[in-house]
């Protein structure tokens, strides 16, 4: 049955999204709103509710527009434990949602939002009421079992591609704030690239986890605009005609995904991404003539590329150039190239996730960088700080002061950098010589900051700035942080500013027209008297400086001032090219997209409501969806964290083996573990009526003090056979084994290596019995044992995007146990007498 019991375990677990660690062992505080339990972490609870808000105003619009929610309260977590911007969603073993806090102001796909709890809850709501659906068989097997975590047919949706599960939350993410992906410019570059490229997925790749650019982003970029595209098509009510019968389908998803497609539209899916595609590529290739006909930006694309390359910043001397790059067979890495001879070396490798890598910046010795990394620290906190790379190898600036990415000032002294804090960003000035932290701005709601860059006199600090409502502009700060001025007022995603050597031009990327292209703002030119700086009227003259078919980001303009280095954007991923620097080629700007324009603000009495929240009007207005009004946050107090809502079982799991000498044993297996994951257990028992033995046994991990890792396991399992007696008649012989461990496991985590240390006691009692027979018995039908074990394993092996096993490391464990008879003169003789 033991091994049963294992086989089981296996069977039920693979498929589940599980959210990554969180420190169970904070000080986590909750409370309750009409639908939602939230927990925060330490120094959140306003941003908390602010996120209950949102989940309940999202909650209502979904309930509507998708399906009715799910009975029964829904676990929301926010926490800031790290650096990077993600959210998760499961249905197991209760409906949880978990959120980061870290707003992604600096990520091109995710950077067009009105708010960003707004969008990821929208979106991992939606996994929720989607994930959770089930119709039919297995309405009726819940009902009976409660919440099995395997897929068909107990969550039907876990088993369909995964293109239309990302696809759909993205798609809504989108439909409902009005901003989100579908409506912004990354995914449509994707495919627009792709298709111009001959790059194009078919719908059996959609899902697939190829690192095959665009990797992991393929189900969200295909799927969502999939999924949009059917709406258009069929309605948007198609959504919730598809998921509903995938969820009452008795055929598994995985087996006949199609014929959901012809049941819900009368086509099957396949027929419609052929459809779909054809469209794009009209689309497409008709804007493409349309481009082609205004003239495109001649470039020369640099050698190697692809995936990551990203954010080129050169050296004083104008002949080295720093960028970083990801290429999916090595760890991500600061690259440096001779822009005379094209040569590459390596100069260090980077900690970070591949979207997440921010830029080096030079000394002015011309040989070290600052550049920013993650770490983690206390095990389960992962935060972004500032290292120096030099020949002579990496040393670490910061320590815990979250700050990411640094452009060193002319002087060679002041940092300017952006440090993260309970969700929100600010500017600030690093001193390299005292260490010491001075904020340009403090932080604020609704406001965060992103990529700041020195003008060439250290006078002034460029950088985008995000604010409520989607507004994403380039903005002029002084050494002390005042608004010199706003170079844009729009909705656009205007990002990563880049100065000309002489300081008359900013550069920097902009999707204003719907493809991400370079402008330049004229900053030398001052508004006129009657518009102050930082008015809206007062933008400097815009140049549009590239015309380009797929997308252009991240330029810096050579010392000499001959080129503007870039990223482009290709069917392969991010590459870096050049072209000549050349004001007079420049155009006019193209035409700013209706969608991106502000809208006014006023107070009217007729529109008091809109006025109070006109993102929310914006939204809606682009969205189509008739959205309610965001609830006022919710009064009742917060309370200490209490795992017993989360932590009871929600499913029970029936077991059956047959054994030679028991007979038929049955019996029932559940588990459980709690939102903060500071309690796991699973507990299982069994039955053999036939010789009237019970049997059972519980594993259980406790994690609240963060390290070490306790766990106790405690069993009684029973084993037989049919034994041959001297006689030769038979006889049965059953074993029990009772066994009880407690572990302790201790942690250390690091990016780049894992080490761990357990040591454990065990005690384990066995009795053997004899039945059938009064001739004989066992000389020595027990054991007892005691013993202890210890085992110590360090790893730095790793693997990559296209990898196929994990390498470019070493994996050592070594471990021993000793154990003693507690019974030393017994003959341990198991035969008879």
């Amino acid at each position: 049955m033991k091994k049963f019991i294992l086989l089981a375990l296996l069977l039920i677990c693979p498929g589940v999204a599980r959210p990554q660690d969180v420190p169970p062992q904070w000080r986590w505080h909750t409370f309750e709103t009409v639908h939602f339990r939230v927990t925060f972490a330490p120094g959140l609870e306003e941003l908390a509710r602010h996120a209950a808000g949102r989940a309940e105003a999202a909650y209502q619009v979904l309930s509507q527009e998708l399906l009715h929610a799910p009975r029964g309260t829904i676990d929301l977590l926010v926490t800031d434990h790290t650096d990077f911007s993600n959210g998760f969603a499961t249905p197991l073993p209760s409906n949880r949602i978990v959120v980061y806090a870290a707003p992604p102001v600096d990520d091109p796909a995710l950077a067009f939002h009105n708010d960003w709890l707004e969008l990821v809850l929208v979106h991992e709501l939606t996994h929720i009421l989607h994930l959770d659906h089930v119709a039919g068989l297995g309405a009726a097997l819940r009902a009976l079992f409660g919440r099995v975590p395997a897929p068909w047919p107990f969550f039907p949706a876990l088993a369909t591609p995964t293109w239309s599960i990302e696809g759909l939350a993205t798609y809504y993410e989108s439909r409902v704030t009005g901003a989100g992906r579908v409506n912004g410019s990354y995914h449509d570059m994707v495919l627009r690239t792709a298709v111009l490229e001959g790059a194009f997925d078919g719908i059996d790749r959609a899902s697939g986890s190829s690192p095959v650019w665009p990797g992991g982003q393929r189900p969200y970029v295909y799927g969502s605009l999939f999924l949009d595209y059917l709406a258009g098509t069929h309605g948007p009510e198609v959504h919730q005609k598809l998921v509903q019968r995938a969820a009452g389908a008795l055929i598994p998803p995985p087996l006949a995904f199609d014929r959901v497609a012809r049941r819900a539209t009368g086509r099957s899916f396949s027929a419609s991404w052929r459809a779909w595609r054809a469209l794009l590529e009209e689309r497409y290739n008709r804007l493409a003539d349309s481009l082609r006909a205004h003239g495109l930006t001649p470039s020369e694309r640099l050698a190697g590329g692809g995936r990551y390359t990203l954010h080129p910043r050169f050296a004083p001397d104008s002949r080295q150039l720093a960028f970083v790059a990801e290429n999916g067979r090595d760890d991500p890495a600061t690259i440096v190239l001779d822009a005379a001879t094209g040569q590459r070396r390596r100069l260090a490798r980077r900690n970070g996730f591949a979207s997440e890598l921010g830029p080096a910046s030079w000394l002015p010795d011309g040989e070290t960088l600052v550049t920013a990394q993650f770490e983690i620290a206390r095990t389960y906190e992962l935060y972004s700080d500032l290292y120096l790379l030099g020949p002579g190898g990496g040393r670490r600036l910061t320590r815990g002061l979250r700050l990411a990415e640094p452009d060193v000032a002319p002087d060679g002294r002041r940092v300017a950098a952006v440090q993260s804090h309970r969700g929100r960003t600010r500017p600030v000035v690093y001193d390299i010589v005292s260490g010491t932290v001075q904020p340009l701005r403090e932080y604020a709601e609704g406001e965060n900051w992103s990529l700041p860059r020195w003008s060439p006199g250290g006078t002034r600090v460029a950088i985008g700035r995000w604010r409520s409502g989607g507004e994403y502009d380039v903005v002029l700060l002084d050494t002390l942080g005042a608004l010199l001025r706003e170079l844009t007022h729009d909705r656009a995603i205007d990002a990563a500013p880049a100065w000309s050597p002489d300081g008359r031009y900013l550069l920097f990327s902009s999707d204003r027209s719907g493809i991400p292209n370079l402008f330049a703002a004229a900053v030398d030119q001052t508004p006129a008297p009657e518009q102050p700086a930082g008015a809206p009227g007062a933008e400097p003259p815009l140049y549009q400086v590239s015309n380009v078919l797929t997308g252009a980001f991240y330029a810096e303009v050579s010392r000499d001032g001959r080129w503007i280095y870039f990223v482009g954007y290709h069917a392969d991923g991010f590459h870096l090219e050049r072209m000549p620097f050349d004001p007079a080629s420049w155009r006019e700007p193209a035409p700013l997209r209706p969608a991106l324009a502000l809208r006014e603000k006023a107070v009217t009495a007729q529109s008091e409501k809109e006025a109070a929240a006109p993102e929310e009007a914006a939204a809606s207005e682009a969205a189509g969806v008739s959205r309610p009004a965001t609830p006022p946050p919710p009064e009742p107090s917060p309370r200490p964290y209490t795992p017993w809502p989360t932590l009871l079982p929600r499913f029970w799991l029936p077991l059956y083996s047959q054994e030679p000498a028991l007979g038929g044993v049955y019996g029932a297996l559940t588990a459980g573990q709690d939102l903060v994951q500071r309690h796991t257990y699973t507990l299982w028992a069994a039955l053999a009526p036939r010789e009237d033995r019970l049997e059972g046994g519980l594993a259980y991990q406790y994690s609240g003090f963060g390290n070490p890792l306790l766990a106790l396991e405690v069993s009684r399992t029973w084993s037989g056979r049919l034994r041959s007696l001297p006689d030769t008649s038979t006889a049965r012989q059953l074993r029990s084994e009772d066994e009880a461990s407690l572990s302790a496991r201790f942690l250390r985590r690091r990016w780049r290596s894992s080490t761990s240390l357990t040591v454990a006691a065990e005690r384990v009692t066995e009795r053997d019995l004899l039945l059938g027979t009064s001739r004989y018995r066992l000389a020595d039908p027990r054991d007892d044992l005691a013993g202890i074990a210890a085992r110590l394993a360090y790893a730095t092996a790793r693997s990559h995007a296209f990898s196929i096993s994990r390498e470019d490391g070493i994996s050592l464990a070594l471990g021993g146990r000793r154990r003693w008879d507690l019974e030393p003169s017994a003959t341990h003789d198991r035969s008879y007498s």
